[in-house]
């Protein structure tokens, strides 16, 4: 009989234990100074500048004819690169299409 009253406290006194635990107002955090921050952590340190080949006036007319659809452009790209016997770069075929697509439409 002592083996249960002893279970019984216990558990009356982990019952009065988690109450008063639980009745206690949230902790107030400790306010981190500004100088601690560290704004933009996973942001990267220098820019990076966007490739030349993607930002000339021949690329913007073949996106503007693509309605925006990179992939399209780069499929109209690799296929002016290997369309003659001799491949060209990749700057010659952007302003070859570009010429081309300009010349079809006047």
């Amino acid at each position: 009989m002592a083996v249960f009253l002893l279970i019984i406290g216990g558990c009356l006194l982990a019952l009065l234990a988690w109450v008063l635990y639980s009745r206690r107002g949230p902790r107030p955090e400790k306010r981190a100074r500004a100088e601690d921050k560290v704004y933009a952590l996973n942001t990267q340190i220098r820019s990076v500048e966007p490739p030349e080949h993607t930002t000339g006036v021949a690329f913007g007319v073949l996106l503007k004819a693509a309605r925006g659809d990179r992939a399209a452009v780069e499929k109209w790209i690799v296929a002016e690169q290997y369309r003659g016997s001799v491949p060209v770069s990749r700057e010659e075929a952007i302003e070859l299409l570009a010429r081309r697509l300009l010349l079809s439409r006047n």
